[in-house]
């Protein structure tokens, strides 16, 4: 199939999410909205395909956003208000987080182990860097990292204030929660991608910084936001891996039953995520440009790992007795 056969094939899924994210943002929504939960994963399915095929950046682009409008519909009406929200994030996240506690240490160890072998390698084989950063990504971290620079002055300029650098941290850390999550649908080998691609990258940026800049610069600013923004990366991880799973092991069900299914259980993960990385955005684009001393950053750094930590390991477990 060419992309322009693939693109007329998709089509008419990708204008019936665009029609129904429309009905559904009017102050009365039509019954035709109960759809739009299984029309959001067939885009999905659509964007991870896309991506494999290296589809026009058009057409990448076009259904990344009708995915992540999509998320913050879903977001917005699938609970029913404020109170379910809260019970889906609060409660019903952190329990699908514990019921595959197995496959979040798996895909946590998948993404933190490459990274700090990249990290421990590249200070003294700097190739690497050359070669998982490129040289724009190396001048981009000297002109954050290095010894005479700071990220708040780089994020100033680029962005000119910390409410622009917001909307892009938040466009940017729930975009790649979507690809990893989307990419699972191909039996989980694009969910594996994305993760490891992104812990190269990250590892390649710390040790690049040990090997040339000022590594406390670099502690300082990611030790916070760090916290929520990887955990949630892992955890889409957990959310593509769970449909992939379904893909290749579909038991005694259909293919496509199996996956709609597993799609209904990874949805909790896969919000719970956005939500995440939602959350670091807003300490990347207000707490980490503040200059304050070290210790305060590290303190500060250390509390949001232990509330992350807190509140997957016994956030909703009270429900969970009770039921």
């Amino acid at each position: 199939m060419t992309p322009a056969q693939f693109e007329k094939h998709i089509e008419p899924r990708w204008q019936k999410l665009e029609k129904l994210l429309n009905e559904a943002e009017q102050p009365q929504p039509t019954a035709a909205v109960e759809d739009l939960p299984a029309t959001f994963r067939q885009v999905c399915h659509d964007l991870s395909v896309a991506q494999h095929r290296m589809s026009p950046q058009r057409l990448t682009q076009q259904l990344n956003a009708l995915a992540i409008r999509g998320y913050r519909v879903l977001e917005r009406h699938s609970a029913g208000g404020w109170e379910a929200f809260l019970r889906l994030f609060l409660v019903e996240f952190p329990q699908a987080v514990r019921a595959d506690w197995k496959l979040f240490w798996w895909c946590a160890a998948l993404f933190y182990l490459p990274a700090v072998l990249i990290a421990v390698i590249t200070p003294s084989h700097p190739e690497w860097a050359m070669s998982l950063l490129g040289p724009d990504g190396m001048v981009q971290i000297e002109s954050m990292y290095g010894e005479d620079s700071k990220p708040s002055d780089y994020v100033r300029e680029s962005f000119g204030s910390g409410f622009a650098a917001f909307c892009f941290y938040i466009w940017n850390n729930v975009s790649i929660d979507f690809r990893t999550f989307a990419g699972g649908i191909l039996g989980g080998v694009g969910a594996l991608f994305v993760l490891l691609f992104n812990s190269l990258h990250l590892g390649a940026v710390f040790g690049y910084v040990h090997y040339s800049g000022n590594p406390l610069t670099l502690y300082t600013w990611v030790v916070a936001h760090g916290a929520p923004e990887l955990t949630g990366v892992v955890i889409s991880a957990m959310a593509g891996m769970r449909v992939g799973w379904s893909v290749l092991r579909p038991g005694r069900l259909e293919r496509r039953a199996a996956l709609v299914l597993a799609g209904r259980k990874a949805l909790p993960l896969l919000i719970g995520a956005a939500i995440l990385t939602s959350l670091a955005a807003v300490l990347e684009g207000f707490w980490s440009p503040m200059d304050l001393p070290p210790t305060i950053k590290f303190v500060a750094g250390g509390m949001c790992w232990l509330v992350v930590a807190v509140f997957l390991l016994f956030s909703g477990r009270r429900q969970a007795d009770a039921t």
